[in-house]
């Protein structure tokens, strides 16, 4: 399998996975094509239940500010295209939303049949609709951007709003044991504003105040180290 979660996430939590989504699941990941991602293959199976817990509709707009955010860093690659290392930057950017839209996926499903905390999602409840209208003005903003320095800032800018932190008070939320152990779903979070804050500097020196600030808003500590797994 492709994606966040991968068949050694799988064969690592062997009970854990047959538990939520049974054992013919289960041997139907061990063997799934590297073009599946977890989430597809789950798509595919009789594994998903009927929901039994209500899930805030928030959280699907949550999933979306996720696809929004990959689909700006896709742009941005097609942007500067003729610049390799720029553009696989932006791509790699892109890829790892895509993942934390996946986990967002996973975690509505998983929620509507295990359990909702909603005392971990409520304080970032009005966060919500904050950041659609942010991201309503970062997109509408992508045309007038044509240097590097510019959209690289529009990085900053994206990670530095509540996106992740809406990322994360969803995953705590989510009352189920699939969740609590896979490293992917507490990992993809740092993983993503290590590999920003590692990058950007690169392209842009003048950026590398900023991005201590993101690491350290993030992570606590500027140190702090987490590979991006790319």
């Amino acid at each position: 399998m492709i994606g966040v979660i991968q068949t050694r996430d799988i064969i690592a939590h062997p009970l854990l996975t047959a538990h939520c989504f049974g054992w013919s699941f289960f041997f139907r990941a061990l063997i799934a094509s590297r073009r599946k991602t977890f989430l597809s293959l789950l798509a595919e199976s009789d594994a998903p239940r009927s929901p039994t817990v209500a899930v805030p509709e928030l959280l699907g707009r949550c999933i979306d500010l996720e696809s929004r955010a990959r689909r700006i860093y896709e742009l941005l690659a097609a942007r500067f295209s003729d610049r390799v290392p720029v553009r696989r930057f932006f791509e790699t950017l892109a890829q790892q939303e895509q993942e934390h839209f996946e986990l967002l996926a996973l975690c509505r499903q998983l929620a509507s049949r295990e359990g909702w905390l909603e005392e971990h999602f409520a304080p970032w409840r009005d966060a919500v609709p904050l950041l659609e209208r942010q991201m309503d003005g970062l997109e509408e903003s992508l045309d007038e951007i044509d240097q590097l320095a510019d959209a690289l800032r529009l990085v900053i800018r994206i990670e530095g709003s509540e996106i992740n932190h809406v990322f994360r008070s969803a995953v705590s939320a989510t009352d189920s044991e699939f969740v609590r152990n896979l490293q992917a779903f507490r990992t993809a979070e740092a993983k993503h504003i290590a590999y920003a804050c590692g990058q950007i500097p690169k392209f842009e020196p003048d950026l590398a105040g900023e991005c201590r600030g993101l690491r350290v808003a993030h992570l606590g500590d500027a140190d702090t180290k987490a590979s991006p797994n790319k």
